[in-house]
């Protein structure tokens, strides 16, 4: 009886493992077929150029940049966030907003899709968001850089 269960914990165990490793395979293939405009396409964000200003360009940063008409709550910013890095594969894990109620916001995640990755605040991340208000375009800027973004937006 005992021989028949821990044959039951291991081969349960060997196929959540076997799970684990074809979703890491299958996060890493849709990232690397799926880029920034297509993540802001699925979360009606206009793309409208790369940001890859000679900063980005020199430490390797891959960025685009896209606009939301109007302007964004911080809870609609939060949301959008979480939407863009979820579409890319992956989660939040650290967020850098300055002042409640300001127009300007950045979050930090993290997706196994990525292979560059920086340590912000013993935290792995690869995937930066900032988003910002243009008051005299009434348009929310929209930046996405893996790993970082090192741009003024």
């Amino acid at each position: 009886m005992l021989k028949q269960k821990f044959k039951i914990v291991v081969i349960s165990a060997v196929v959540l493992w076997v799970a684990a490793f074809v979703q890491i395979i299958a996060t890493r293939v849709y990232v690397s077929q799926t880029d920034f405009t297509q993540a802001f396409a699925r979360n009606q964000v206009t793309a409208v150029k790369a940001a890859n200003d000679s900063r980005n360009v020199k430490t390797g940063n891959d960025c685009t940049e896209g606009v939301i008409p109007g302007e964004l709550t911080e809870e609609e910013k939060e949301q959008l966030a979480g939407n863009l890095f979820r579409t890319m594969g992956g989660g939040q894990v650290l967020t850098s907003s300055m002042a409640y109620g300001t127009d300007y916001y950045v979050a930090y995640g993290y997706t196994s899709g990525i292979t560059e990755t920086k340590t912000v605040n013993g935290k792995k991340i690869n995937l930066t968001i900032a988003i910002s208000y243009d008051e005299e375009k009434d348009e929310t800027r929209v930046t996405m850089g893996t790993p970082l973004i090192n741009s003024d937006i």
